[in-house]
């Protein structure tokens, strides 16, 4: 576990190192920082090259499994850093092209001459150069221009980049007519806010004409007291749309509102998982309007009356997992018609008999857990698998036995064992054990928003001893039709050929 921090020494430090000093050696200090920064990053992805190049073997014979030596070792980064893993794989190929590729771009990024977010440019706008004669060319020419651009910058060197690798090798020059090749729709972007979700893609010119006239004529349903503004009405009746709607619920306070009259209560055919508290639902019963259609699966089904005074805390509801629901938007999702599902109590501390856990206790196991358990991890609970920790039967269905795992880090944990192992506590601590014996807790999700919420379920059930069970019920790995290194080179030789087939960008 790591440390706790001190709040009396972050003040000390914070207004007392550079209190006495002046103007200019404190901006000195945020270049040195910078600088400094930049050289332990290089350190840093000096020895993921490392770790790299010892546990991803081209003879392995786990190189077409389905979670291969690449998952394990980008799991073992992952775990180190608190991030991701598909952060971590992002981290490891800057790394192997660092030391593969670039190593003139690697000693500026070592002595700090060059940013975090400058390298990662330099290596994303080179993956497609497959000749070591451009690598070397591009490699002299960003280490000659970067001494007199100065050490951050980025928009320059990513331009020169970009003009040495057009003049060198056309074909791996990665321009934004790739992503305008074919449709696409993307919900979601890493910079979102909690509450609302970017959304942006590319349909064809039809589609594109009744979807607009659609959208159009929904939110032209609502009567003129609608409070919203006219893309604020458009972005709610492509979420009704989507719930299977086709007007719009008026967001008017009058209650003789025409265009509710007039339409039928709001309809969700998908059950949106909201975790939540009874905090949260006394205060929506005291600030909310009344819903077009109650809500289901709650312990008592709320009702939600005329608005009266906000109570003093409104509680806290999470969506997917990791996002932070403002009450207001809780409370629009029950007047359209969603699911309200909230946190359950401990389940029986009685092991269940089968091997698939009941939908109580599935519900609780997610509702603890919130993300998967293994760290860095934020994949939602409820797709990831409920794994048990010790494998079934030998390990009961329980809920001191379970715990959520996205499918990468259950066939981890499954296929891996002797190189990563797991161990659950009572309390829903999760403490993996990874291939170099270091040691990482991650502890359920609920417990950071909703400290009151006990979820100790109680030791384990001795194991049965009187007879023996084969935990090796014939499960393979699933199999990759190809290696992770063929398929790399299959796209990037794909990529090429696309760009020798497509006249000019400009």
């Amino acid at each position: 576990m790591r440390p706790s921090v001190d709040p009396s020494n972050i003040e000390h430090v914070f207004e007392s190192e550079f209190a006495g000093v002046g103007d200019a050696e404190v901006v000195a200090a945020i270049a040195d920082g910078a600088r400094a920064e930049a050289a332990a990053a290089a350190r840093r992805l000096a020895a993921i090259a490392e770790l790299k190049r010892r546990r991803v073997l081209d003879d392995d014979e786990r190189a077409r499994w389905a979670c291969d030596g690449w998952d394990s070792a980008a799991a073992e980064v992952a775990a180190a850093m608190t991030i991701t893993s598909r952060k971590a794989s992002g981290q490891m190929r800057i790394a192997v092209a660092l030391r593969d590729h670039l190593p003139l771009v690697a000693e500026l990024f070592s002595r700090g001459d060059l940013s975090v977010r400058v390298v990662g440019a330099i290596t994303w706008r080179t993956q497609l150069i497959t000749d070591e004669a451009v690598w070397a060319v591009i490699d002299t020419a960003i280490a000659t221009r970067a001494g007199t651009w100065g050490p951050l910058a980025e928009d320059k060197l990513i331009a020169a980049v970009d003009a040495l690798v057009l003049e060198h090798d056309p074909a791996a020059l990665i321009v934004s007519k790739t992503v305008a090749r074919s449709c696409d729709f993307v919900v979601g972007d890493l910079e979102d806010e909690n509450g609302t979700t970017s959304v942006w893609g590319r349909l064809n010119a039809a589609d594109a004409a009744v979807l607009k006239t659609t959208i159009a004529a929904m939110a032209a349903t609502v009567c003129e007291d609608d409070p919203r503004t006219a893309g604020q009405r458009r972005a709610a009746a492509l979420a009704a749309l989507g719930h299977g709607n086709h007007h719009l619920l008026c967001a008017c306070d009058s209650p003789n509102c025409p265009a509710r009259e007039s339409h039928p209560a709001p309809k969700s055919s998908i059950v949106v998982t909201v975790y939540t508290d009874q905090a949260t639902l006394d205060g929506l019963q005291n600030t909310a309007h009344e819903p077009a259609a109650p809500p289901i699966d709650a312990p008592s089904t709320p009702t939600l009356p005329t608005p009266t005074p906000a109570p003093v805390s409104s509680g806290t509801a999470i969506l997917s997992g990791t996002e932070v629901l403002p009450t207001p938007l809780l409370a629009e999702l029950l007047r359209n018609g969603a699911t309200l599902r909230p946190l359950c109590t401990a389940v029986d501390a009685q092991p269940e008999s089968g091997y698939r856990p009941s939908a109580a206790l599935a519900r609780f196991v997610r509702g603890r857990d919130l993300t998967c358990r293994f760290p860095g991890c934020t994949a939602p609970a409820q797709n990831c698998d409920i794994d048990h920790v010790i494998p079934y039967p030998v390990g009961p269905t329980h809920p001191s036995n379970l715990a959520c795992l996205c499918r990468k880090h259950h066939l981890l944990k499954t296929f891996w064992t002797g190189d990563w192992e797991l161990t659950l506590r009572p309390d829903g601590a999760a403490v993996w054990t990874s291939p170099t014996g270091h040691t990482y807790t991650t502890y359920p999700g609920s417990r950071s928003y909703f400290p009151d919420w006990d979820t100790d379920t109680g030791p384990l059930p001795p194991p049965p001893t009187a007879q023996r069970f084969n935990t090796d019920r014939g499960l393979m790995m699933p199999q990759r039709q190809r290696t992770r290194a063929e398929d790399r080179d299959a796209r990037i030789k794909a990529e090429r050929a696309q760009n020798n087939s497509d006249p000019p960008p400009f």
